[in-house]
C-alpha cells in the first residue's frame, strides 16, 4: 500500500510539474478511449446482430414448420400421429442454444416475448398430451405461430434499439474525438503559437534579427539557440554585475580606510606635531591602508632639517632609491611611476613631491610588487598625504624659523645694547686708566700704586675681551638647515682662526631639540673651542655629539693639548661660567676632566626636552 501511495505521489509530483505535457497526454488519451469506444461498439454490434440474426432465422424456420404442420393437422392432410410427432420434436429442440441466448439478454420485451413462445409450446404439449380434440390442438398449435411472431417481433426490435444506442455512442464518441482534436489544435496554438510568440517577442531584438540569416528545423529548435544566447549574455552580465559590486564594495571599503587614515594623520599631526616618530607612525599607517611592501619620506637638502637620515620608512630603507627622483626638471609635481628590477624581482615604486616655495623638501615613495593595481581613490590618498605632509613640514619649518628670527632679534638687540652701553663704558674706562698712568706714572711708582693700575688695566681688558666674545656669541646666527650646519661652520670658522683640525662626529640624527637647546649646545661647543684655541695648545680636537638609550645627549670636545686646567678660585675664568651657565640652562651638567693620554676634555650631560 506505500508503494501504490508512493507512486501516485510520483505521478502527481511529475503532473504538477509538467503541466503541459500532462494535459496533453490527458487530451490524447480520452481520444484514444473514444476511438477504443466507438470500436467496442462496433465489436457489440459485430457480435449481437449474428446472434439476433440467427435466433430470428431459427424463429422464421421454426414457425414456417408449424404452420406447415398446423396447417395439415387441420385439414388432415397426413396422419395426425405422424404431425403431432414432428411438431413434438419441434418442441425438444426448443431449448437449445439459440433460444437460452435470447432468454440470457436483459432486454424486458425480449425475455416476455420469450416467455410467453415457451408457454404457448407448453400449453400445445399439455393439450397433446391430455388428448384435447383436433380442434383444440390446432387452436394451440394457432397460438405459437402467433407467439413466434411475438418473439421475432420483439427480436428485431431488440435489434433496432441496440443498433440505435451503438450508433448514439459512436456518434457521441465521434463527437468528443472531434472536441478532443480540437482542443489540442488550440492547445497547441495557444502554445506553439501565442504562448510562443510571446516569448519570442520578449527577447532582444539584436539577437533575433542579428543580420545573419540561420535556418531552423523547428522554432524550438530556435528558442533553444536564442534562450541558449541569452543565457550566456545573462551569465555574462551577472558576472560583471557581481565584479561591479564586488569592485564598489572594494571601492567603499578602500575609501573608508582612507578616510579614517587621514583623520588619523591629521589628528596625530595636530596633536603631536612633526617628529620622526610622527612620521614613522604615518607611514606605517600608510602602508597598511595601501597594503602596500615599503613606504618611505625621502628628504631633500630643503626638508633635511627633520632627519639628518635622508630618508624615514615603515619597513626597510628603500629599494629603489635613486638620486635622479630629486631631478626636478626630469620629475613632475605629480603621481609618477616606474618599474625596477631589483635583486631579480620587479619592484613597482610610485612616488609623488613634497613641494615648497624654495623647492622639494622630499618625496614620498612607495614600492609594491609589479602587479600592484592603484585605483584612483588610493592615489588621491597618496597625494593629500604628501600635500598634508609638505604642509606641516613647511608650517613646521616657518614657525621653527620664526621663533629662530625672533631670538636672533632679541639676541641682536641685547648685543646692540651691550655695545653700545657697557663696551662704550669699559673703552672709556680703559681710556682714562691710560690718561691716569700717562700723568702720574712717577707718583705711581713711588707710592706702589702702579701694580693696582696695572691689575685694573688687566681686569678691564679680560673684561672687554670677554664681552666682545658675548657679542660675537650673540651675533651668531643658526643656520635654517639645522645644528648640523651652524656646527660645520663654526667648525671651519675656528679652523681658520688656528691650526686646529677638528673632527666632527653628530650622532644625533633622531634627536629634535629646540632652538634654545640648539643656540646653547652650540655655544658650549664654540667657547670650548674659543678656549683651546687660547690656552691648550692643542693641534686636533673630536667633537662628538652622541643620543643616549635613555635620551640623554651627551656632548664631549676632546683635545690633545697641554691640558690646561680651570680653578674656579682664580678670577677671571668667564668662559667656564659662561659653559656652566648654558648647561644649567640646558637642564644638564658640564665636566672639564684630564684626558689620560693628555689633553683636555669637556663633557656636557642634558636630557632634551
Amino acid at each position: 500500500m506505500q508503494n501504490i501511495f508512493k507512486y501516485i505521489n510520483l505521478i502527481s509530483t511529475f503532473v504538477k510539474k509538467h503541466k503541459l505535457y500532462a494535459n496533453l497526454h490527458a487530451l490524447v488519451v480520452s481520444m484514444v478511449l473514444s476511438v477504443i469506444l466507438m470500436q467496442a461498439g462496433s465489436l457489440f454490434l459485430f457480435n449481437y446482430i449474428p446472434d439476433h440474426l440467427s435466433v430470428i432465422h431459427r424463429a422464421y424456420q421454426d414457425q414456417s414448420i408449424w404452420k406447415i404442420e398446423i396447417y395439415k393437422l387441420e385439414r388432415h392432410l397426413e396422419d395426425d400421429k405422424d404431425i403431432l410427432n414432428r411438431l413434438n420434436e419441434r418442441l425438444s429442440e426448443f431449448d437449445d442454444a439459440a433460444y437460452t441466448w435470447t432468454r440470457n439478454q436483459n432486454d424486458a420485451a425480449l425475455a416476455s416475448a420469450y416467455k410467453v413462445l415457451e408457454k404457448a409450446h407448453h400449453d400445445f404439449s399439455n393439450a397433446r398430451v391430455q388428448g384435447h380434440a383436433n380442434a383444440e390442438i390446432v387452436q394451440k398449435g394457432q397460438l405459437v405461430i402467433k407467439a413466434y411472431d411475438d418473439f421475432v417481433s420483439a427480436t428485431e426490435k431488440d435489434i433496432v434499439i441496440k443498433q440505435s444506442l451503438v450508433s448514439l455512442l459512436q456518434l457521441i464518441c465521434l463527437f468528443l474525438v472531434f472536441c478532443i482534436a480540437a482542443s489540442i489544435m488550440l492547445t497547441s496554438w495557444s502554445i506553439l503559437i501565442n504562448r510562443l510568440g510571446k516569448v519570442f517577442s520578449d527577447i532582444p531584438n539584436d539577437l533575433i534579427s542579428n543580420g545573419n540569416v540561420i535556418e531552423y528545423a523547428d522554432e524550438f529548435e530556435m528558442l533553444e539557440k536564442l534562450t541558449a544566447e541569452l543565457s550566456a549574455r545573462l551569465e555574462g552580465i551577472q558576472v560583471e554585475t557581481e565584479w561591479i559590486n564586488k569592485t564598489s564594495a572594494e571601492k567603499m571599503r578602500k575609501m573608508l580606510l582612507s578616510q579614517e587614515f587621514l583623520f588619523k594623520l591629521a589628528k596625530l599631526i595636530g596633536g603631536s606635531g612633526l617628529s620622526e616618530l610622527t612620521i614613522k607612525k604615518a607611514l606605517y599607517s600608510l602602508e597598511r591602508t595601501l597594503a602596500v611592501s615599503n613606504v618611505a619620506l625621502v628628504f631633500s637638502e630643503n626638508g633635511s632639517r627633520i632627519s639628518a637620515k635622508r630618508a624615514l620608512f615603515s619597513s626597510c630603507w628603500p629599494l629603489s632609491f635613486d638620486e635622479a627622483m630629486f631631478d626636478e626638471s626630469l620629475n613632475s609635481a605629480s603621481v609618477n611611476y616606474a618599474t625596477k628590477l631589483i635583486k631579480g624581482e620587479c619592484v613597482q615604486c610610485v612616488t609623488v613631491p613634497l613641494p615648497s616655495p624654495n623647492g622639494w623638501l622630499g618625496i614620498l615613495l612607495l614600492e609594491t610588487e609589479a602587479n600592484h593595481y592603484f585605483d584612483d581613490t588610493e592615489l588621491q590618498l597618496f597625494e593629500v598625504t604628501a600635500q598634508m605632509l609638505a604642509l606641516s613640514m613647511g608650517f613646521q619649518a616657518r614657525e621653527q624659523e620664526g621663533r629662530r628670527v625672533a631670538l636672533l632679534e632679541e639676541r641682536a638687540v641685547i648685543a646692540r645694547e651691550l655695545h653700545d652701553s657697557l663696551a662704550q663704558s669699559l673703552s672709556y674706562m680703559k681710556f682714562q686708566l691710560a690718561r691716569l698712568q700717562t700723568n702720574f706714572s712717577d707718583n705711581m711708582t713711588e707710592s706702589g700704586a702702579d701694580i693696582i693700575v696695572n691689575d685694573m688695566r688687566e681686569g678691564l681688558d679680560n673684561a672687554y675681551r670677554e664681552l666682545r666674545e658675548l657679542l660675537t656669541t650673540f651675533r651668531v646666527k643658526m643656520d635654517v638647515r639645522g645644528l648640523d650646519h651652524v656646527l660645520e661652520e663654526a667648525i671651519e670658522e675656528f679652523s681658520q682662526r688656528s691650526s686646529l683640525n677638528i673632527i666632527l662626529d653628530n650622532r644625533l640624527q633622531e634627536c629634535r631639540l629646540s632652538v634654545n637647546e640648539e643656540f646653547h649646545l652650540l655655544h658650549v661647543v664654540r667657547e670650548a673651542l674659543s678656549n683651546i684655541v687660547r690656552h691648550s695648545g692643542a693641534e686636533k680636537v673630536t667633537i662628538a655629539l652622541v643620543l643616549q638609550s635613555t635620551g640623554d645627549v651627551i656632548v664631549t670636545i676632546d683635545d690633545d693639548g697641554k691640558g690646561c686646567t680651570f680653578d674656579e678660585a682664580k678670577p677671571h675664568h668667564y668662559g667656564l661660567a659662561i659653559m656652566t651657565e648654558r648647561a644649567c640652562c640646558l637642564g644638564g651638567t658640564i665636566e672639564i676632566l684630564p684626558r689620560r693620554r693628555g689633553g683636555t676634555r669637556v663633557r656636557l650631560l642634558f636630557h632634551p626636552k
